[in-house]
């Protein structure tokens, strides 16, 4: 019997919670991203065959890799009888803070989506993905997979049932994204925020994501970073990224719209309203971080598509 073939589909990595947007906003860069292998298989279930890209580091067992529990979730609740190998190759650095995990699960879904023939919408893809956050993390949180299937910038107002809100994307929105070599831990950098917060606290915030959203309406820069600033997750987990603050003052001194941690850390970004701008906050991030022990990699970046199938079915 002729070997089913396979489909490629890429997924790229994610900035989550902008500032004010903890758990609830994302975007999808243009960049880097994983890609996943899939075909159909004879015998019922997901197969990881193989990982490459990760040093050895993700486990080959489907119900602890991220990409096999997604299209697990899949199957149960689309295709039960069906079954679906995989192979993972990895183009985003773990524990980074640029959705490494979810960009993971979101071509998986996408691969085995398209070598199944199922057509599923967006939220039936996101909500298999988000599944398997929760492995890597223990939460199943959807703003870094929204994103990475929907592409652009959305916002997700609502978990039960799960609603995602595409927002406007500014004309002149760009990114320098540098990660430390100092990773954090998802579950650590969750664990270490307070259980609690002021009413002030909570006001400002609310205040600020409104805000957020209207900048992105009116297309209004200035306006988006009076806004991204974030007083619930920043500043407990700015002690975990060594060099981060001094970065953060250093990119805003040096005209940043904005600048902040993305997701869990320890990647930083900031906004810029050109290339230029943002090649030269790049080399700043680079400057401090390397100052502080801690030296990475980085690029330049802006808003891009979702996940999407990148080959002809190959044998």
């Amino acid at each position: 019997m002729a070997p089913h073939p396979w489909i490629e589909a890429f997924a790229p990595a994610t900035v989550s919670n902008l500032g004010p947007g903890f758990d609830c906003l994302g975007l999808a860069l243009r960049g880097p991203g994983d890609t996943v292998r899939a075909r159909t298989a004879d015998v019922p279930g997901v197969r990881l065959l193989r990982v490459s890209g990760d040093a050895g580091k993700l486990p080959l067992a489907s119900d602890r890799n991220t990409a096999a529990v997604a299209v697990q979730q899949l199957l149960r609740h689309h295709a039960p009888e069906a079954g679906i190998e995989l192979e993972l190759t990895k183009g985003l650095p773990l524990g980074s803070g640029l959705g490494s995990s979810g960009a993971s699960a979101c071509a998986a879904v996408v691969a085995a989506d398209a070598a199944l023939g199922l057509n599923l919408g967006a939220t039936h893809l996101i909500e298999a993905a988000r599944e398997g956050e929760r492995v890597a993390c223990g939460a199943a949180h959807p703003d870094n997979v929204a994103p990475a299937i929907l592409g652009g910038l959305v916002l997700i107002p609502s978990l039960h049932p799960l609603r995602v809100v595409a927002l406007p994307v500014p004309t002149d929105l760009w990114l320098a994204v540098y990660t430390p070599g100092h990773p954090v831990a998802t579950e650590q950098a969750r664990a270490i925020l307070p259980h609690n917060y002021p009413l002030p606290t909570v006001v400002h915030q609310a205040a600020r994501l409104g805000l957020l959203v209207h900048a992105l309406h009116t297309d209004d820069l200035a306006l988006l970073g009076e806004a991204m600033v974030d007083e619930v997750a920043e500043p407990a987990r700015a002690g975990l990224i060594p060099g981060f603050l001094a970065a953060k003052a250093a990119c805003l001194e040096a005209g940043a719209v904005a600048c902040t941690i993305s997701g869990a850390g320890p990647s930083t970004f900031a906004i810029a309203p050109s290339r230029e701008r943002a090649t030269a906050l790049l080399e700043i991030l680079e400057e401090c971080f390397t100052g502080a022990g801690v030296a990475g990699r980085g690029h330049v970046d802006t808003v891009g598509p979702g996940a999407r199938v990148v080959s002809a079915p190959l044998h």
